[in-house]
C-alpha cells in the first residue's frame, strides 16, 4: 500500500517563543508509524520528474491507498489538499494535530477525529498514530469524508482512471511478456513495489503472468492487488479463474474453495457491468460443474458413471451457466456452456437417479427440454456474431471453435461435424484442440453423442502436431568474483589464479553433465569467473545464456576499465551463438525506476536468480 502526506514544510514560528519543526515531526513521528505499517510513500517532496508539480500533486493524493494529513497550524495548503482528497476519495484520510497551539481546528473539522501528538516531543505519540492507521486500513467503514457522509450518492474517484503506467515500464514488460520470462515478470512484480503506480502496473504484470501460464506468480500477483482493495472486480475475477485452474492441478478442495470466495465477493457487487455480472456467474457454473465431475470421474463404467452424474450440482452448474448467459447475451462462452450442460443433462434425465434426486421430475425435465430448445437459436445467432466481429484472430478462433462445438450438438452427420472442427481447429495449436477434445471427452465419458464424439476425436487428434514433452531441464546459476583490476591493493582473484579457477569451475560443469540430464547455465559476463563459465561451457557442449542487466555495447564500455582482454573475450562470446538476455535497453536503471534506491548491478544479479526460485 502507500500512502501520502499532505503537511506544512520546514519550521513555522507560533509565537515569539515557539516554533514548530514540522520536517522534524515528520521524522520522528509520521515516517516511523508509515513503515511500521508496511506503507510507502511520503510527501510532494518525492515528485522529481519535470513537469507540473500541482497536476503531480493532485495525482498522489488521489492515488495514494492512505492519506496523514497534519492539521496542526492554518496552514492553506494542507487544508486545501486535504479538502481534495475528502472530495474525491471516501475513505483512509487520518489527521493528525499537535498541541499546544493557539490555532484552533477550522469548523468543518470540529466533529472529526483526530491523533493528538506534543510538538515537543511528537515521537510519543507513535503507538498511537501506528495503531489508528491500522484500524484505518482494517476498517469497513463506508467513508472518512464528511463530504461523503453529506453526498452519499456521490460517486468516489476511480484511481485507475488517473495513474500512468510509464512508458518505459511497459516497454520492458514487453519484453518480459515475449521472452515468456516468469522470473523477469516476477521481479517487474516486485520492482513496481511502493511505486505512485503500483497497482495498475501489478494488474498489467499479473494478465502477462497469466498469458504466460504463470498461475502461482499471477496469483501472488493479484492478491496483493486484492490485499489493498479486498472488492476489486478485476482482481477477484481473476483469482476465481486461477485458483480453479490450480484446484485441477493439485486437486485440493480448499484452492477451489477459494476461487468460490472470489466469485462471491465479486457478486456482493452492486456496481457490476453486465459483463461482470456475467463472467462472475460464469464462473461460479465452472467451478460448480468441476465439482459435478469429481463425483462421477472416479467411475470406471459408464453405467454407474451415468447415476453418480446425476445429483444436484449437474443442474445447479447449468443454472448458473444460463443465468451468466442472460445477463449479457452477447457473450456466447457461458451459453455455449449451459447448451452443452443442458444437452448432457436431458439424457442423464432417462436414468433412474432423476427420479430420486428432484422433486417434480417429469416437470423438470419438460422445464428443461423447453429451456434447452430456447438457447439453441440465440447461442448460435451470438456465435455468428461474435465470428464476424471478432477483433483479434484469437477472437475469431474461439469463436469457430464454438461454432464447431455448436454443431456437435445439433447435428448427427459425422462428416459435418468433423470438418467444422477440421475447419476450425489450427494444426499447430494444441492447446486450442486440447480444450474442445476435454469437452467431447465427457460427452464420451456419459456416453452422450459417445459415437459421434470418438469419431470426431480419431479424426482430428492426427491433424494436430502435439509438441514433444520438454525432457527434464537442469537451470544452473553460475556467479564468482570478478579479476582483480591492476590497481586493486588487496588481492582477491588475482590474474595468475586464473588457470586454478578454470580447473575449478571445469570439475563443477563436468558433474552437471555427468548428471545425464540437459542443463542451461545463467551467469553474467563480469570478467574473470563469468567469462570462464561461457567460455568452458562452450568447449564442454554445454548451453549457456549470457544475462546482461544492460545492452551489451554499454556493458562493454562500464565493465572493463582497461581489461581490453577481456573486453575482447566478452565480445568473441557476444558475437558466438550464445543467446542474450537483455535485462534493460539502457545503461542505468529504467526511468521509472529512478529514485527507488535500487541499485541496477543489484537488480541484475535478482534478475538471474529468478527463474531458479520454483513455482
Amino acid at each position: 500500500m502507500r500512502a501520502f502526506v499532505i503537511r506544512p514544510f520546514g519550521k513555522k514560528p507560533i509565537s515569539p517563543e515557539v516554533t514548530i519543526d514540522f520536517e522534524l515531526i515528520h521524522e520522528k513521528l509520521i515516517a516511523p508509524a508509515l513503515e511500521a505499517v508496511g506503507l510507502a510513500g511520503g510527501t510532494t517532496g518525492e515528485i522529481i520528474d519535470a513537469g507540473n508539480i500541482r497536476e503531480d500533486m493532485f495525482a498522489l493524493i488521489i492515488e495514494a491507498d492512505l492519506v496523514v494529513a497534519d492539521v496542526t497550524v492554518h496552514n492553506a495548503n494542507v487544508f486545501y489538499e486535504l479538502g481534495i482528497r475528502h472530495a474525491l476519495r471516501k475513505r483512509c484520510s487520518v489527521m493528525i494535530k499537535g498541541k499546544p497551539v493557539k490555532d484552533s481546528t477550522p469548523f468543518d473539522l470540529l466533529t472529526d477525529r483526530y491523533v493528538p501528538y506534543c510538538i515537543a516531543d511528537p515521537g510519543k505519540a507513535f503507538a498511537e498514530l501506528t495503531a489508528t492507521l491500522l484500524a484505518t486500513m482494517a476498517s469497513e467503514r463506508e467513508t472518512d469524508s464528511p463530504i461523503f457522509k453529506m453526498l452519499p450518492r456521490l460517486q468516489e474517484a476511480d484511481p485507475d482512471t488517473i495513474q500512468v503506467v510509464p512508458t518505459d515500464f511497459t516497454e520492458e514488460l514487453g519484453r518480459a511478456r515475449a521472452a515468456k520470462s516468469r522470473g523477469w515478470l516476477r521481479l517487474l512484480a516486485d520492482d513496481v513495489r511502493g511505486r505512485r503506480f503500483e497497482w495498475p502496473a501489478l494488474r498489467l504484470v499479473a494478465q502477462a503472468q497469466f498469458e504466460v501460464k504463470d498461475y502461482e506468480g499471477a496469483g501472488r500477483t493479484w492478491e496483493r492487488v486484492r490485499a489493498t482493495a479486498p472488492k476489486d472486480i478485476r482482481a477477484n475475477l481473476a483469482l476465481a479463474n486461477i485458483y480453479e485452474r490450480q484446484y485441477k492441478e493439485l486437486n485440493k478442495p480448499e484452492v477451489l474453495e477459494t476461487s468460490n470466495h472470489a466469485v462471491a465477493r465479486v457478486l456482493e457487487e452492486t456496481r457490476l457491468t453486465p459483463r461482470q455480472q456475467s463472467e462472475a456467474l460464469g464462473l461460479r457454473g465452472r467451478n460448480l460443474k468441476t465439482l459435478w465431475r469429481r463425483d462421477f470421474d472416479r467411475q470406471d463404467d459408464i453405467a454407474p458413471r451415468r447415476q453418480a452424474a446425476v445429483n444436484s450440482m449437474l443442474l445447479e452448474a447449468y443454472e448458473a451457466y444460463r443465468s451468466a448467459y442472460l445477463f449479457d447475451l452477447n457473450g456466447y462462452w457461458p451459453g455455449l456452456a449451459a447448451l452443452q450442460q443442458g444437452v448432457i443433462a436431458l439424457n442423464l434425465a432417462s436414468e433412474s437417479a432423476w427420479d430420486d434426486t428432484f422433486d417434480e421430475p417429469q416437470k423438470r425435465r419438460e422445464e428443461l427440454a423447453s429451456q434447452v430448445a430456447s438457447l439453441r437459436p440465440i447461442v448460435v445467432q451470438a456465435v455468428e456474431t461474435a465470428i464476424a466481429r471478432a477483433a483479434s484472430a484469437d477472437d475469431r478462433l474461439w469463436a469457430k471453435i464454438s461454432a464447431a462445438d455448436l454443431r456437435f450438438l445439433s447435428e448427427d452427420r459425422p462428416a459435418r461435424v468433423i470438418q467444422a472442427y477440421r475447419d476450425a481447429i489450427p494444426r499447430d495449436n494444441p492447446f486450442a484442440w486440447d480444450a474442445a477434445k476435454t469437452q467431447l471427452q465427457l460427452f464420451v465419458s456419459l456416453g452422450v453423442k459417445a459415437e459421434l464424439a470418438n469419431e470426431v476425436i480419431q479424426k482430428i487428434e492426427p491433424l494436430v502436431t502435439v509438441p514433444t514433452p520438454p525432457a527434464d531441464l537442469l537451470l544452473v546459476i553460475f556467479a564468482g568474483h570478478q579479476i582483480d583490476e591492476p590497481q586493486r591493493e588487496k588481492p582477491r582473484f588475482p590474474s595468475d589464479r586464473e588457470e586454478r579457477a578454470r580447473t575449478l569451475i571445469r570439475q563443477q560443469l563436468q558433474s552437471v553433465i555427468q548428471a545425464g540430464t540437459p542443463a542451461t547455465v545463467l551467469a553474467s559476463a563480469a570478467p574473470g569467473a563469468d567469462i570462464i563459465c561461457h567460455e568452458l561451457c562452450q568447449s564442454l557442449g554445454i548451453d549457456s545464456m549470457l544475462c546482461l542487466p544492460m545492452p551489451k555495447d554499454d556493458y562493454a564500455r562500464s565493465v572493463f576499465g582497461e581489461l581490453d582482454t577481456w573486453r575482447t573475450r566478452f565480445l568473441a562470446l557476444t558475437a558466438s551463438s550464445r543467446p542474450v538476455l537483455q535485462l534493460s535497453d539502457q545503461p542505468r536503471l529504467p526511468r521509472w525506476l529512478e529514485g527507488s534506491g535500487l541499485d541496477p548491478w543489484e537488480r541484475g544479479n535478482r534478475w538471474v536468480l529468478q527463474p531458479a526460485f520454483p513455482g
